[in-house]
């Protein structure tokens, strides 16, 4: 099955907020067939989901139980069809390890528009396809503010990025 991973730096906010809401929402749209999962750079192993984005998750009615966060190794980076980094950084630590990835690894925004410039016909595999063809220019804009102990207000803010763009993505570039 295809595999969706999403990286951020510790693997208890950015990352496994993404991996449960891409389940959640792949699983509205009635679709089955692929996998998302998520690791860390620098991941505080086995740790759970940040309490902050945790009532995130749970506020759209994401279950966010039986989470550990795991480091991303050369082993997991091999299991992932599509992988996207929640930061610049993030893709660049993927691409330094597996330089073949490069038209696999995205960060989120820079996916998300990658998707918007797409043929609009294009859904699916011939879309995940096309789109590593389609590289936009990355910005500073392409990060996603990291909240790790900067309170409920920015992991709401983080929570409503994320949610934002996977709510756009998901229904086009998986089905």
């Amino acid at each position: 099955m295809p595999l969706m991973l999403f990286v951020c730096t510790g693997n208890i906010c950015r990352s496994p907020f993404a991996e449960r809401y891409a389940a959640h929402l792949y699983q509205q749209v009635g679709q089955t067939g692929w996998e998302f999962a998520s690791a860390g750079v620098g991941a505080l192993t086995g740790s759970g989901i940040d309490q902050f984005m945790a009532a995130e998750l749970r506020a759209r009615g994401v279950d966010d139980s039986g989470f550990a966060s795991r480091q991303l190794t050369p082993a997991v980076m091999r299991t992932a069809d599509l992988i996207v980094g929640m930061e610049t950084a993030h893709r660049t630590y993927v691409l330094e390890e597996f330089p073949a990835f490069v038209r696999h690894t995205f960060t989120l925004v820079q996916l998300a528009k990658a998707v918007s410039a797409a043929d609009p016909h294009e859904h699916g595999a011939d879309l995940v396809s096309s789109i590593g063809a389609y590289r936009p220019r990355l910005t500073d804009d392409d990060d996603v503010a990291d909240p790790y102990q900067r309170g409920p207000e920015v992991a709401a803010r983080t929570a409503e990025h994320i949610a934002e763009l996977l709510d756009r993505l998901i229904p086009r570039l998986l089905v």
